[in-house]
């Protein structure tokens, strides 16, 4: 079951796992993301299945849609469905918006084949929960190139400009002004 947890929980959880689980250059400091949760920009949910916590997710509301910022099982507990749950959840938690979009690293980009396998896993997996890529939407932030992934559970036309729009009001609410500096979206 996914629960929201308040800040000095998500403290914990920052310093236990998503300093193990995510590279220093795709998560913001604790601070960063201490302001991005008091400000209401950011939930944070621990997943828990018979009282053993066994993963997390942090996920901002960002006009009709929900970004999943961040998504990890704790490592003991990974191959055991735990992610698929967690997702399934979000689903139903969010299920009267337009879509739950991710960001996925873009394999094209891979600095080698290792990093390549993995990211194509990652891919995959999201696919088996239903979530498709946004045709032709490519974006670059800072120095790390995403796709954006979607699940809609009423299948409707993607509005890919929409989307954009969201993903800069989020960047801009998280980063600041100058995000128009670091972030470039490419939709050919």
């Amino acid at each position: 079951m996914l629960k929201k947890v308040k800040i000095q929980e998500f403290k914990d959880l920052y310093r236990k796992h998503i300093v193990k689980d995510f590279p220093k250059t795709e998560r913001p400091n604790l601070k960063g993301f201490r302001r991005r949760i008091l400000k209401n920009n950011e939930q944070v949910f621990i997943f828990e299945e018979n009282e053993i916590k066994k993963g997390y997710c942090l996920a901002s509301e960002i006009g009709e849609y929900i970004l999943v910022t961040f998504l990890a099982v704790y490592k003991e507990n990974r191959g055991q469905g735990i992610g698929t749950k967690i997702l399934k959840e979000l689903k139903e938690k969010y299920e009267n918006k337009k879509g739950i979009l991710l960001e996925v690293e873009n394999p094209d980009f891979a600095e080698n084949d290792k990093e390549k396998e993995i990211q194509l896993k990652r891919i995959k997996f999201y696919e088996k929960s239903k979530f498709e890529i946004v045709p032709n939407l490519n974006i670059k932030l800072f120095f790390v190139n995403f796709k954006i992934m979607i699940y809609q559970a009423q299948k409707q036309k993607i509005e890919k400009e929409e989307i954009i729009d969201s993903l800069y009001k989020y960047y801009q609410k998280n980063i600041g002004k100058k995000i128009f500096e670091f972030m470039q979206v490419e939709t050919k």
